[in-house]
């Protein structure tokens, strides 16, 4: 499975030690980790903000954007296409609200990449970047930065007092057994602030989340008393850091104080202000829920949010594919998403709000004797819209039996390229790792002009 050390060890553990010694929350000093306020890009942009909801496991086009009816039997599968509000455009049946809704996105059917494994995927799709050999043990932190923290380095957040990248509930994948949703070496100030988890249903109040509160007993002046202790007693060389922990903790203690007291934030994250109107319009699960706070927090002004629609392998459908997805996926998803669209539309912030929804990859065509789809990355399928985008559009075909694109291949590179297009980032941008190595921010992307 490879042998490379995980990411993130080192001295930066030693540092957390002492400050999980000091008697203050953990949770006040990740703040500085995870906060960036500087936005390094000026100028307009379609995008203010990002929402990318992350189907982890894989979904299968074959079953919801990109159905064969006229495919064999062992391709096909149980479910009918059913018209859209867009001319000649049919999706599942188990979509029916985004159906209705077809003329306010666009969707790209011959999207691909190079891997079919799950690790090595969410690496690509999150970064834009292969990560051969990656799993969940030796190799369960990105190599590159993830789409998220670029956008915290290069944008910062569209507020003060607020970070510019949170994910929702969290960055893990798969169980949390790999996290690729991280900065790498752009520093511990871009990592993603972490929601924690939103409330099961549409009722359940929504809990602070843990990095905004304090230690019991334990104030905002004993924390800047606390922090003025800290950077007297902080003499280890910066020469060992080679994660740059300690920069991003000295450079953003500060806001990490402003944003424990600043009521923006603590709106921003505070479900109750939601009437349960509206909180049941999205769905009465966590996984709608979750969309409920994308949306608080891209109106609030956050750069962007990543919703993992998934706990683990959720839409990893290898046995009972049919059953799954017509029972509890896609209602939930065809619910939650409309709702969501319903919403930004009506605030006035579609767009200026893009939301990209896609896994890591497909599933195959033919169904297996369990009566599931295994990975499939040669082809699949991704909504877009808003910030900016053009909606009401069908990119690309599949083959016949949906195993190859056959018309307008888009590399999922590509997808990235125009998401950074949107929010005014070149992608070709060149950031240097901690050996001073360039990197472009996305490898090999070309922007699709059809959407621009």
């Amino acid at each position: 499975m490879g042998s490379q050390q995980d990411h993130g060890t080192g001295n930066a553990f030693d540092r957390r030690l002492f400050l999980r010694n000091s008697g203050l929350a953990v949770g006040a000093f990740a703040l500085p980790q995870v906060l960036q306020a500087r936005a390094e890009t000026p100028g307009a942009s379609p995008a203010k903000q990002v929402i990318v909801i992350f189907l982890q496991g894989g979904l299968s086009h074959l079953d919801s954007w990109d159905l064969k009816p006229d495919a064999p039997a062992e391709y096909r599968g149980e479910f009918q296409p059913i018209a859209t509000n867009v001319p000649g455009f049919s999706i599942s049946e188990h979509m029916p609200r985004l159906a209705q809704r077809a003329d306010r996105y666009s969707v790209i059917r011959s999207a691909y990449h190079g891997t079919p494994s799950h690790e090595a995927a969410i690496h690509w799709t999150l970064t834009g970047y292969d990560y051969p050999g990656a799993n969940t043990t030796t190799r369960n932190r990105n190599i590159k930065p993830s789409m998220g923290s670029i956008v915290s380095k290069t944008k910062g957040p569209i507020r003060p007092g607020l970070p510019a990248y949170v994910c929702v509930p969290d960055r893990g994948q798969l169980g949390d057994r790999v996290r690729y949703a991280s900065a790498n070496y752009l520093g511990l100030a871009h990592d993603p602030f972490e929601s924690g988890m939103p409330p099961a249903n549409a009722t359940n109040p929504f809990p602070t989340p843990p990095n905004l509160s304090l230690a019991s007993g334990t104030d905002l002046r004993r924390l800047e008393h606390r922090l003025g202790l800290l950077r007297d007693l902080d003499h280890l060389p910066r020469a060992l850091d080679a994660n740059g922990a300690m920069a991003g903790l000295d450079e953003f203690n500060r806001q990490a104080v402003e944003l424990l007291a600043h009521d923006v934030t603590r709106n921003a994250f505070d479900m109750s202000q939601e009437s349960i109107a509206t909180r049941q319009r999205y769905g009465n699960t966590s996984f709608a829920q979750r969309l409920v706070l994308a949306r608080r927090l891209a109106e609030a002004g956050v750069t962007f949010t990543l919703v993992n629609f998934a706990n683990n392998q959720d839409w990893d459908t290898h046995v009972g594919n049919f059953k799954s997805l017509k029972e509890t996926r896609l209602p939930e998803l065809d619910r939650a998403v409309s709702a969501l669209l319903d919403d930004l539309e009506e605030r006035g912030l579609l767009d200026t709000t893009l939301v990209a929804l896609f896994g890591e990859f497909g599933r195959t065509p033919k169904i297996n004797a369990n009566a599931g789809r295994d990975h499939w990355s040669n082809v699949f399928s991704v909504m877009l819209t808003g910030g900016g985008l053009q909606r009401g559009q069908v990119l690309g075909t599949s083959s016949p039996n949906g195993e190859i694109p056959q018309n307008r291949p888009i590399h999922f590179n590509d997808i990235l390229a125009t998401i950074y297009h949107q929010l005014g980032i070149p992608s070709d941008r060149v950031f240097h790792d901690q050996f001073a190595r360039p990197f472009p921010i996305v490898d090999s992307g070309l922007l699709i002009p059809e959407l621009i």
